[in-house]
């Protein structure tokens, strides 16, 4: 028996949570989408209409990604700062920006209602260079395999950090080919893995949370 095809007009998604030392101690939850108008909705449409209302706010890498983050800084005495971006550009400058987080939120519970069946990943998706620099926002994600800007959470409990860091940064690793192929690999598995359904449905229903909490913190009264 034949199952229906589903369509998302959601696709490509990638999620990473890192731990950052600079500027200040803290997290950075982030996801990236490619969106697509299907039969069910208008996501690419509504979206490039808030990009015309916003330029400020579009995707320098492709005009069809979108780029969620949650960011969080220890400051002093315990307290923590909140940032939130779209596309590496803060929406918390002034209230009237506040509707660009509820639409982030309304994207991340799109994903976070996705069944493994309706993630659609493109061919060697993770190997476009758009894609490694759009995770991250602007950002190289080699960055954070060797803890040169932070630690992924993806790595907790484990020492590939530190074997990254060796692989790709000391020069007294002296790798043959052979060895150069399987870091490239290893670097690949790990785009992949970010981008691998279990694990972003799971950062999706974060990333959701979090923007539901800043949201209904900032409730018009």
């Amino acid at each position: 028996m034949l199952r229906p095809i589903s369509f998302t007009g959601i696709k490509n998604i990638g999620y990473v949570r890192i731990y950052t030392s600079s500027p200040a101690n803290g997290s950075r939850v982030c996801m990236n989408m490619e969106l697509t108008d299907d039969q069910d909705g208008k996501d690419l449409s509504r979206y490039q209409k808030i990009i015309s209302e916003k330029p400020d706010f579009k995707n320098d890498f492709n005009d069809k990604f979108v780029n969620l983050e949650f960011q969080t800084m220890n400051v002093e005495n315990g307290i923590s700062a909140v940032n939130i971006k779209m596309n590496g550009k803060s929406v918390l400058a002034n209230n009237d920006k506040l509707y660009l987080v509820r639409y982030m939120k309304s994207l991340a519970d799109k994903v976070a209602r996705m069944k493994r069946q309706d993630f659609k990943i493109n061919e060697n998706n993770n190997f476009f260079h758009e894609v490694q620099n759009s995770l991250i926002y602007d950002e190289y994600i080699d960055d954070y395999l060797d803890g040169s800007k932070g630690r992924l959470a993806l790595f907790n409990g484990s020492n590939l950090t530190e074997k990254f860091d060796y692989y790709l940064n000391d020069e007294n690793a002296n790798l043959n080919e052979d060895q150069e192929e399987i870091v490239f690999n290893a670097v690949d598995n790990v785009i992949k893995t970010l981008h691998e359904p279990f694990y972003v449905h799971k950062g999706a229903v974060y990333m959701s949370a979090l923007l539901k909490w800043f949201s209904d913190l900032h409730k018009e009264s």
